[in-house]
Order: structure tokens, then sequence, then C-alpha cells
């Protein structure tokens, strides 16, 4: 029986049999109540217990379901299902399967929490009531944000502009062959310690202070056929790479390998410190475990230092000499000239073009490894300190040697390890304040430019240094780690960046400017270029993978070092070692080198890129192509928990369409690329993620001519004159030159001192000229000059680095007279005053050049002579007057590093 009104009005609506029914003549949504009587021959039974039902449909499925994400959350809504009772929520984190129900509301909202940033969720809403549940609605998808950190990004393609070298992304020793291809790896370099002592003829080298100075196969790109160096040249070229070798400049090179009893074999004793031969320390720890007769330089007692003896040195090594010409010591020897004749063979043809240079070759050598620091890694071989005279001597005889092996060696040096090296050699301050108190690496380049002007023939093609940004790295988290690792890289650029190394920071042991803050690529390029004009600057080793090479924080570190070698001017670089496949920084790389599989690669041309953001969170870098049709564009949000909302500003480039290949931590294993989209000024990137923006457009109005500052950073004396030179690169229209100013740039206040336009106009044949005045006070002074070829107007800007005053001289010897081919009678002396230079008067270089006759300094002669100051700071030389009457004018030059002071002298032929 049912009724409409429960307890009451119960109307017989079926009589049957059995213990079942389906009421089917009811309305939807009304609510019916129930009562069962039994009946039988007897009679009829009383009322059963009440029951109720209201009959329903299944809801159909919900709409306008939308998504909002929020900080590790979603906010869904959607519209009510007639008849639902309740939703359910479901969730995947792939598109169109996966689903999983989340949560069952009863309303029409729910946020999602507890998800993961920057992670895309997908979503479906059922509806559900007591007949069933409906069809998934519409799916919408999120991504979790975490906080928003506003950056502006301004692009100037028509400032800054120079081409970057191509041979900014090498490393050292790739995994393989296979390595170089898909990285798109440009310099493949042949190095570190083991390759100063590396034996061409065996393919082996010894391990030296690495490695209990052992003799072992040489080992490269996992192919035992690739100790053989000019193989490896072979193998690298075929792989799309350009050969960096090492030319040792030590004079041993290693044995066949080692074998050993340990090992199962017989000791062949092809190690320097022997435990049974040489009575060497044998605790734990001081023998190789695999080999526990091969020690180091500790006597038995394991506490005093042992030096290697002949017998030991001729047991491990065969001396290496410069060609057969010279003595062989013992039975066998090995040959510089034979390997570098190989060399040059294996090299054979190719064009290897650096920017702004007149380098074309590709053989490219780097004189041997870390030469500052022979006397700790081959102390066997090497077991004094190593001094400033041995190191510019052995680099100028063997740079030397090797031009005439190969004429087409491209030789970097001095190929120094590190920071405090740069300044002092390993013998310590007192080899510094008897060289004039010149700073190593000034000095360096010094005595090498004026030997070669004194030769009339270049020996240094590549200014190369080692560049390892310095840090603190002990008892910090592996956090801290990360946090170092992406931010470092200021290391090399930033000017107001403080060193992270407490002894760079303390300082004490160089005569530079601000020398707490590295600023070490423009102040390396600074030295260099105003020492020895067109020598270019190479980074032959490199990397700061504080956290592990593992580690997403060293993709990122790795590609800010990518951006800034491209940008500021770097020649060549390699990091140690090459990224591996394996690792996220393998495709950091390749965002500058092959992002999207077939060998595109960051744009040629590097422009003006700058940003607000704070440089140890975020990170941006941009160049166009020669055509100006496309514009890449770097985004490295380094900060792990901020998302970077960008906005962007261009001059010059009018953008149309974008693609991006993004490698994030979320997702290590692969760059993911987008499809194209029209250009948003404004876009969002994710915390921990390195973007390349692959920007489709047009340069509105293309410079006709292309100009440099030559040089665009330089250093200068306070108070002292520079001269600009600036040049057209390429093109044939004039550009004239309308200001120069010194301005605030990357942090620095703008600097005192003028800026002249002495010649503003610049032709294709003739350069300009600006003269600058440095300020009294020493620093990083950034100066900006703008300049039009009549189409476009540009902007190039550089750096002048201000060191401690100039020194002086004070002159006799001037003012004489005396008949043809005669000797002045009085020398030409020139005094070094070093005032406030920081200098010494002992052991300072200085450059005699005469117009005319022949200048002598006791032990050389010719128009261009090296005389060295005594302890009272007097340099002096003879003059042989010409045999021509008139006027000759002999120069004195001091030391570059201490401000390069010059005087002149006016003598008579009668």
């Amino acid at each position: 029986m049912r009724s409409t009104t429960s307890g009451s009005g119960y109307a017989t609506v079926n009589s049957p049999t059995g213990t079942s029914y389906t009421d089917s003549a009811v309305t939807n949504g009304t609510t019916y109540y129930y009562v069962v009587t039994a009946a039988d021959a007897s009679g009829q039974s009383g009322d059963s217990a009440q029951v109720s039902a209201t009959p329903n449909v299944v809801p159909g499925a919900p709409t306008g379901l939308a998504a909002t994400a929020g900080n590790a959350s979603v906010s869904l809504t959607w519209n009510a299902s007639t008849g639902a009772t309740s939703y359910n929520v479901m969730r995947s984190t792939t598109s169109g399967s996966g689903y999983a129900t989340v949560n069952s509301p009863t309303g029409t909202s729910y946020t999602d929490t507890g998800l993961t940033n920057n992670t895309t969720y997908y979503y479906v809403v059922t509806a559900a009531n007591s007949a069933g549940t409906s069809g998934n609605s519409n799916q919408v998808s999120a991504t979790p944000t975490g906080p928003v950190t506003n950056v502006t990004v301004n692009v100037d393609v028509l400032a800054n502009r120079h081409p970057i070298s191509p041979y900014v992304y090498g490393g050292a020793f790739p995994q393989d062959v296979q390595a170089i291809t898909d990285s798109g790896l440009t310099t493949v370099r042949w190095g570190g310690n083991g390759a100063s002592t590396y034996n061409w003829q065996l393919g082996t080298n010894n391990a030296d202070n690495d490695y209990y100075f052992e003799d072992f196969a040489f080992s490269a790109l996992n192919n035992s056929t690739d100790s053989n160096s000019t193989q490896f040249i072979t193998d690298v070229k075929a792989a799309g790479g350009v050969p960096l070798m090492t030319m040792v400049m030590l004079p041993w090179v290693a044995q066949t390998p080692e074998t050993s009893v340990t090992q199962g074999g017989t000791d062949n004793y092809h190690w320097t410190f022997s435990v049974s031969q040489d009575h060497a320390c044998s605790a734990t720890g001081k023998v190789d475990q695999y080999n526990i007769d091969a020690g180091i330089n500790l006597e038995a007692d394991c506490s005093t230092t042992m030096v290697a003896s002949s017998t030991q040195l001729n047991r491990t090594y065969f001396p290496l000499l410069d060609d057969n010409t010279q003595t062989c010591p013992v039975g066998t020897c090995v040959y510089r000239k034979d390997w570098a004749t190989a060399l040059a063979a294996a090299f054979g043809s190719g064009t290897c073009s650096i920017p702004n240079s007149s380098i074309t070759s590709c053989h490219f050598y780097d004189m041997d490894n870390e030469i500052d620091i022979w006397g700790g890694t081959h102390v066997d071989v090497h077991p004094n300190p190593t001094t400033y005279e041995e190191l510019s001597n052995i680099y100028l005889l063997e740079a030397g040697n090797l031009k005439t092996w190969d004429p087409a060696a491209i030789r970097l040096g001095p190929v120094s390890c590190c920071w405090y090296y740069y300044w002092r050699s390993a013998t310590g301050v007192s080899d510094t304040t008897s060289h004039g108190g010149v700073d190593f690496i000034p000095w360096w380049l010094n005595q090498v430019a004026w030997a070669d002007a004194v030769a009339g023939s270049r020996s240094l093609d590549i200014f190369d240094i080692h560049a390892y940004p310095d840090a603190d790295t002990g008892g910090q988290t592996q956090v801290q780690l990360q946090a170092l690792a992406v931010s470092i890289y200021q290391d090399w650029w930033n000017p107001t960046f403080t060193s992270a190394a407490a002894y760079i920071r303390n300082g004490g042991f160089s005569n530079e400017p601000l020398d707490s803050k590295p600023f070490r690529i423009p102040r390396m390029r600074a030295i260099l270029n105003s020492i020895y004009p067109g020598t270019q600057f190479s980074i032959t080793e490199w990397s700061a993978a504080f956290a592990g090479e593992k580690d997403f924080s060293t993709a990122l570190g790795d590609a800010d070092a990518y951006g800034i070698l491209g940008r500021e001017r770097v020649a060549l670089a390699s990091r140690w070692t090459a990224p591996i496949p394996a690792n996220p920084n393998y495709l950091a790389l390749k965002l500058f080198t092959n992002y999207d599989g077939a060998h595109h690669g960051f744009g040629s041309i590097s422009v003006s890129d700058t940003n607000n953001g704070n440089p140890g969170l975020f990170s941006s870098y941009a160049a166009v192509n020669a055509a100006g049709t496309q514009m890449t564009l770097l985004v490295l949000n380094k900060d792990p928990a901020n998302t970077a909302s960008v906005q962007f500003a261009f001059n010059g480039f009018a953008a149309t369409n974008v693609v991006s290949y993004t490698l994030a931590s979320t997702a290590p294993t692969a760059i993911a690329a987008s499809g194209s989209s029209a250009w948003s000024a404004t876009q969002s990137f994710a915390p921990y993620s390195a973007t390349l923006l692959v920007v489709t457009g047009t340069t509105a109005t293309a410079p006709v001519s292309s100009w440099d500052l030559n040089p665009d950073t330089t250093m200068a004396a306070a108070s002292g004159t520079v001269t600009l030179n600036p040049k057209i690169t390429s093109g044939s229209a004039n550009v004239n030159l309308t200001s120069a100013v010194f301005d605030s740039y990357e942090g620095a206040a703008a600097c005192g001192g003028t800026i002249t336009l002495t010649i503003p106009t610049i032709t294709p044949t003739t350069p300009g000229q600006i003269t600058v005045t440095a300020g009294s006070t020493p620093g990083f002074c950034h100066f900006t000059v703008t300049g039009s070829d009549g189409t476009a107007t540009q902007t190039e800007g550089g750096w002048i680095v201000v060191g401690n005053p100039a020194a002086t001289f004070t002159t006799a010897g001037s003012g004489q007279s005396g008949a043809p081919n005669s000797l002045l009678p009085q020398p030409l002396t020139a005094n070094l005053v070093v005032g406030s230079s920081g200098g010494t008067n002992t052991g300072a270089s200085v450059l005699f050049t005469t117009s005319a006759g022949s200048l002598s300094n006791g032990t050389s002669s010719g128009t261009k002579v090296i005389a060295v100051t005594n302890s009272s700071g007097v340099a002096s030389v003879t003059l042989t007057l010409p045999a021509t009457a008139g006027p000759v004018t002999v120069t004195a030059e001091g030391p570059y590093g201490l401000g390069h002071p010059v005087a002149t002298f006016t003598e008579t032929v009668n």
C-alpha cells in the first residue's frame, strides 16, 4: 500500500504473491510512503513498518568547470547539476586519462591543496545521487605556483652589439665522440695535470701528485685508441669539434704503464716514490691501495719530504727534449718537434675564425697546464716553486719553438691555475718585490709583450687562465651549496660582487684595485688590452659544481656561465670537464648549441640585455642572428621557490612569434619545447628553470656599419690617460660618434674623469679616437659611447679599470750629441720613482726604443731592448748613433703594472 502522506492515506497498488515489487507508477521527485500486509484464506495481517522513497534519475554531468591556480593549490568551481546530492572531484597529471578521486563535496566548489608547485594538474568532476553517477565534466588544468617575483628585462639590439665566439661552448674530455656531436660541444680540450707528462709515442702519462706519481695509459673519449693524441684530434674533428691540445713544457714524459705485484703482475717500478726501492712512506693512505709499493714524496718516517733522485726519475720518465740536435742523456728520449709535426698533420686544414681578431687557424695549443703550480702538482720532476723568470723564459722558448714546428699554431698561455697565482708566484712575495712589485700576470704579459716587440714577432696568440669561481664551501648544507652554485658566477662579471672566499676578501697579496671584488673577466681583459693589445682572452678550465655534477643547481650555474662567456667577449672556453649526457648540465649546454636536436643554437651577435632582478636569483642573456630576424633570449630563474613574472621591453626589435625551450628542475632529463605562439611581453618562468625563448621578428632599423670601441675594456692609472681607437668591424658607411660618458652600470656608480671624442668620425679604413682621463680613485668605471652610421644609432659600453697612481721616471743622458756611428759618452738612464704605484725600485723591466741607431743593455742590442732596474730603481742603456745626421728619439717605458710611466730622450747626430 502507498501514500504520499506519512502514516495515513494508504491505497493498495498491487497484491503480489512474492516478496518483492517495483512500483513504476510514481513521479520523480515525490516522496512516497509504503506499508505491506500479508493475507491468506483466514484473513489479512496488520501493516508492516512504514518506509519511504523518492524516485530519482542520474544527474547530468556538471558544466562550467573552472580552475584557478594558487600556491601549492588549485581552486575549482562548477555549475550545479539537477538532482545531484554530491560531486566527485577527480585529478590526474596526464591530460585525458589517469583520473583519481580526491574529494566528494556536496557543494559546487573545492580547493585541492598540498600540490607541487609548477606541476600541471588536470581535473574533471562528476555529479552523483542515489540513482548513480554522471559522466565527466569538461576537463580543466592548472599549474600551481609559489610566490611571484616581478622582473623587468630590457633588450636593446642596437646596444653592445658584438659577435659571440662559437668556441666558448667547450669542455675537456667529453664522455665519447657521440657526446661531442649530440651536445654541440665546440672546443674539445686535451689537458689537465696528466697532459703535462704525456708521452705521445706511448700514449701514457704520469698521474703525479694527483695519484701516487704512477705511469698510466692516457685516457680520452672512453676509447683506448684515443690515448693517441693524433687519433684524438682526428676523432674530435670527425665528431664536429675543434681540438685544443696541450704542448708539454716540463722536461719529462711517462714511460709505459705501471704494473705491480698488488695487481697480480710484477713490479716495473714506473712510479717515482717506491716503498721498496726508495724507502718511501708506507702508511695507509700514503700508498696506492691498488699498488702498495707506489707512494708519495715522503721519506720512511712519513714526515720528511723526499726529493726525487735522477735514478727515480729515469726509472719513471723519459727525458723530453726539443729536437734531436740536443744530446739525449739516457738511452731513450722523446722530442717535442717530432710530436708537434705529427699534431700539425693531424690538425690539417680548416678555418676557426675568432671574432675581432686575425686568428683563423684551428691549431689550438695550451702551452702546458697550470705552470704556476708545477712545484705542487709535479713536485717529483719540479721540486722547487716556480718563479717569475722561469715562467716567462720557458714560455717564450717553447712558444717560439712551437711556431717553427707548426707555423699554424695558435698558442695559449700562461694557463694560470687560480686567483692567488694570478698575482703571486709560488715563490711568494719576494719574487714580486724583486720584480718591481708588479703582480705576476701583469708582469708576465708585460715581459712576453716586450720580448715579442724586441723579437719582432708574436709568441702569444690567446691569453689563457683557469677561472674557477672561489667560495668557502666547508660546513655548508646542500641547500646552501645549491644557492652558491647558482649565484657564484657573479665572480666573473659583477663589479659590486664581493668574493665568496675569505682569502680573497682579506686580500693583501696583490697590487690590484678593489681586490676583494674579483670582477674576473673585465679585470683580466682590461689588463690584457692595456699591455698586449690585439691578444684574445680564453678560460680553458672552469666549473662550480658545489652541490655535485648531477645537481640541478649545476645546470643553472653552467647556463649562467655560457651566457656570461658570450656576453663578456671571451674568445674560447672549456669546462672542466665536459658535461656527461646523464646530467642536467649537459642539457644546459644544449640550450646554447643544440636546443632543438637540429643543432640550432644561441644567436651569433650578443646584444644588450639588462634586468632589475637579483643577480643571485635571476639572469638573462640575449643575442640576434646576422639577419636580425631572430632573437634568442635565455631566462634563468635561479630562485628555487618563486615564479618569475617577467615584463620584456625591446628596443629596435619587433617581436611576432616565440617558441620556448625549457629545462626545469621538475623535468630535468629533457628540454621541453612549446608550440609557436604569438609573442607576449609578459611571461612567467617557473622556479629553478632555464628557458630559451626563440623569438621571430624584425630589426626595425638595422645598422649599415658595425663598430667596436677598440678596446671596449682597458686599464688606466689613477688620473692617467688612455686612448681608444674605435673601428668599423663590418659595413662600408662612416660612423659619427656623438657622445661619450661615464655612467652607472650593473650597480657600479658613475666615476669621475673625462672622456673626449678626439676624432669622432670612424671610416672603414681609419679608426676614430677617444681620449679617456681616469678619475683619481681606483675602481671599476663604466662608460658608454653613442654613434650613428646615418641609418641606425648604436651605443657601445665598456670598462676602465682604474689602478693606483702611476710611477714616474727621472732621466739622465738626454740632450747629447755625437758623430755618426759613434757611441754616446753617457748612458741613458731612467730612474723609476714608484710613488703611490705600489711598486718597488728593484727588478722592474723598462723597454727602451730608439727611432734610429742601436741600443744596448749590456747583453743584447737593437732598436728595442729591455733593461732592468737596479736596487736604486735605475735602468740604463747605451746608444750608438746612426750614420745619418739629425735628431734621434729614445723612449723608456715602465711596467704597465705600475701605470706605464714613459720618459723621452732626445739626442743629435752631428
